[in-house]
């Protein structure tokens, strides 16, 4: 069974998706949220395969945020986003935030169903009626988290120490003392996690840790 929560603050529309996803045989709802507070505390301790997640709820400072921490409290869990809109700006902060996916709210139940199915094993589903460019915007962030998930698991332990600090917004500087070492040592260790990470400077590095380590979104960081 693919177990789904969905979260959108329109009653109606939870009752709707619900009774129609509780008739497929291999979905089940585990349970429903209308804000982003109560979304993160329910993903954290129902740990569902997918979030069915509106793009405009309550609580949400930041969207691409609310799904780096999704996946910080149950890194296994996909998420599909749900919106009335075709747009190009949302699909980058969904895809930025880790998202598999895309359903326009107007799609026929089918595309639902589908979008959960393809997730839930790994894909990445993208609507039909959307631009082609956002297709190719979640192509492209599955293939960097493939490539991140390899990065973060060939670190070091003293690696992955000195990329939690860059992920804080630490300097150079900072982490040498914190970690009792030189600031060249640090560049060092730098230079091998950015290859490893196949990313080109501490931006990117950050969000492949908060991505994949902590779901928060990353602080502001200097140049290496």
């Amino acid at each position: 069974m693919i177990r789904t929560l969905i979260a959108d603050d329109h009653e109606m529309f939870r009752d709707l998706l619900h009774l129609a996803i509780e008739t497929q045989p291999d979905l089940e709802i585990i349970g429903e949220s209308g804000d982003g507070h109560g979304t993160l505390e329910l993903a954290e301790r129902l740990l569902p395969d997918v979030v069915l997640l509106d793009y405009k709820m309550p609580q949400v400072r930041s969207f691409e945020g609310l799904v780096r921490e999704i996946h910080g409290v149950c890194p296994a869990t996909r998420v599909v986003v749900l919106s009335g809109f075709a747009s190009v700006e949302i699909a980058e902060k969904a895809v930025m935030g880790g998202a598999s996916g895309y359903v326009l709210k107007e799609a026929r139940l089918r595309a639902v169903f589908d979008a959960l199915r393809a997730v839930a094993g790994g894909g990445i589903w993208v609507d039909p009626a959307l631009p082609r460019k956002i297709f190719d915007l979640f192509q492209t962030g599955a293939a960097m988290a493939r490539g991140q998930k390899n990065g973060m698991s060939a670190l070091s332990r003293r690696e992955r120490e000195v990329l939690g600090c860059v992920a804080q917004g630490s300097s150079n500087r900072d982490i040498a003392a914190r970690l009792c070492v030189s600031e060249q040592t640090v560049k060092t260790h730098l230079t091998r996690i950015f290859a490893k990470l196949e990313v080109d400077n501490r931006v990117e590095a950050a969000l492949a840790f908060y991505g994949r380590e902590a779901g928060s979104e990353a602080g502001p960081t200097t140049a290496a």
